[in-house]
């Protein structure tokens, strides 16, 4: 298999867009690489230590190395060998020392020094200076951030000497950026933005080091040193792909591998809230069998729908076989033959125990259950090639829950919001603000004003046919069309939630957003709700 590398074009739009932002670089770039330390508000570490020192120094070479030849980075007396990527338009304030000398101690001098920044950010424990954590209050340094950081930018950034078996998403780096710099939640939303500024190109050549230092330009010391000699790619490390492969959500986790687990199972509930792909993964299975049979749940379908039983026919009473019994015939006649897939919408809407009656037991598939028809009594089993499928809306309030007789017998899958989905396919036009900001920032304000994880929206709302662009298949949103999505559909749902409460409304979603703007007005607003 050939490898892949994060194109020229791309680092370069990187580099661009890096260097139009400038808050708090010095500290913000010491902040992450204590970060990767294992630093936090509730567990110090020593930078006296050498393990702590190593992880730095790896740190500020995975973010900062210009080079890729060893000798470089192994050489204490190197010059101008990194660069905080945060302040790359020019070397200004940057240390012309190597990354050996100054990570492991002028970095740490600087912070252990007492200098005011720090100690605003960090706190020391009593007995050593080089014992630090986060302050509880460690972003109140920060607070005088006017931008965000752009999350695509730095990711990008970070993998710029990343050797790639196959092409990833943006979303995937993104994610493995986070997890190298141990990012809680409260930071992401804090100091970075998911707007996605640059296309993520990949080809079949490395970017050669110096057209990167090409980028930056020589220091004033250092005349020929875009010329530097460069020529050892054995440090292209390759991209880990553990982050991409499988998580929680419905995007990342291959459809052989819900395939499998229903192979394993035979049968399973797909829940979550609403707009979560639930649906969407349900057909998507359906394409791996031969034959198909979906059936909706109503709180007025019955056993006699799903099973059978008497109805009056010219005056006659006879037994009619249910669209489930009807199913399961053909399943069992044909069981080395043909495989069959039932698809069962909203289980939750009917009462579950009374439609299944006396056949929950089945679901064990290791039982036999005779029934009669019109005198003939018949045996009825569950077949290897017959796999059951239930999806469920978990913040539907007008049913009640599925007993645990059924529950027991469904694997029951997980599907929550996935906002890598939004982040790889979902703009707005113009690029005007994050979509997938927005949506985490709705959602985690619905989540600590009702303390329900159920009632939030789903990112399948956010893909409508009409926007998806015929060029990339990526849903472009035009402004006035998402301010439609959003006072029609967004607002509806939220004011659902908090049952018409104006004031955990305004908690939601701010003064204004509530008062249905529309064009610039609305975008102006949806900026500053996502600054705070």
């Amino acid at each position: 298999m050939t490898d892949i590398y994060i194109s020229k074009e791309t680092i370069k739009k990187s580099y661009d867009t890096l260097i139009q932002t400038d808050c708090y670089v010095t500290e913000f770039f010491g902040f992450l690489l204590l970060k990767h330390a294992g630093i936090s508000q509730y567990d110090y570490i020593n930078l006296s230590d050498d393990s702590v020192k190593e992880k730095i120094v790896d740190a500020t070479k995975r973010l900062s190395w210009l080079f890729l030849d060893d000798a470089n980075f192994q050489n204490k007396d190197a010059k101008n060998n990194f660069i905080n990527p945060f302040s790359m338009s020019d070397w200004g304030n940057n240390p012309s020392e190597s990354i050996k000398k100054w990570a492991p101690s002028r970095l740490i001098n600087n912070v252990t020094g007492g200098g005011k920044q720090w100690k605003t950010i960090l706190t020391a424990d009593e007995s050593d200076p080089n014992i630090l954590k986060l302050k509880h209050n460690y972003f109140d340094f920060f607070n005088k951030m006017t931008i965000k950081y752009p999350l695509d930018a730095i990711s990008i950034w970070f993998v710029r000497f990343s050797k790639f078996s196959r092409e990833t998403a943006q979303s995937s780096i993104n994610n493995d950026f986070y997890t190298y710099f141990n990012i809680n939640e409260e930071e992401k939303s804090y100091f970075f933005s998911t707007a996605n500024n640059i296309d993520l190109v990949f080809n079949n050549e490395p970017t050669d080091p110096k057209f990167i230092r090409s980028l930056i330009g020589n220091p004033k010391t250092n005349k020929n040193w875009i010329e530097s000699s460069d020529v050892d790619n054995s440090n292209l490390t390759y991209y880990n792909f553990q982050n991409s492969i499988i998580n929680n959500s419905s995007s990342n986790i291959n459809v052989d591998e819900y395939k499998k687990m229903l192979d394993n199972a035979n049968q399973a509930i797909l829940m979550g809230p609403p707009g979560t792909s639930k649906s969407y993964m349900a057909n998507l299975l359906s394409k791996e069998f031969n034959n198909i049979k979906r059936i909706q749940f109503h709180p007025q379908y019955s056993y006699q729908n799903f099973i059978g039983g008497k109805i009056l026919n010219n005056g006659t009473l006879s037994d009619q076989k249910g669209e489930f019994i009807k199913f399961l015939d053909l399943a069992i006649k044909n069981k080395n033959e043909d495989s069959y897939l039932l698809v069962i919408e909203e289980i939750n809407r009917a009462n579950v125990s009374q439609v299944f009656g006396e056949l929950i037991q089945l679901l064990d598939r290791n039982e036999k259950l005779k029934l009669s028809f019109n005198g003939n009594e018949e045996e009825y089993y569950l077949p290897e090639n017959l796999k059951i499928i239930g999806t469920m809306n978990t913040t539907d309030r007008t049913v009640g829950r599925i007993d645990y007789a059924i529950k027991r017998r469904f694997y029951q899958v997980y599907f929550g919001v996935d906002y890598d989905v939004i982040i790889d396919n979902v703009l707005i036009q113009n690029n005007s603000f994050s979509i997938a900001d927005l949506l985490q920032k709705i959602n985690s304000n619905l989540l600590s004003s009702l303390n329900n994880k159920e009632m939030v929206i789903g990112h399948a709302i956010f893909l409508k046919d009409f926007v998806k662009s015929q060029i990339n298949s990526k849903y472009i949103w035009k402004v006035d069309d998402f301010v439609e999505l959003f006072n029609y559909v967004i607002l509806p749902i939220v004011e659902d939630y908090c049952n018409g409460n104006l004031e955990l409304i305004r908690n939601i979603l701010g003064e204004n957003l509530i008062e249905q703007l529309s064009g610039d007005e609305f975008v102006q607003e949806i900026k500053k709700f996502l600054s705070k």
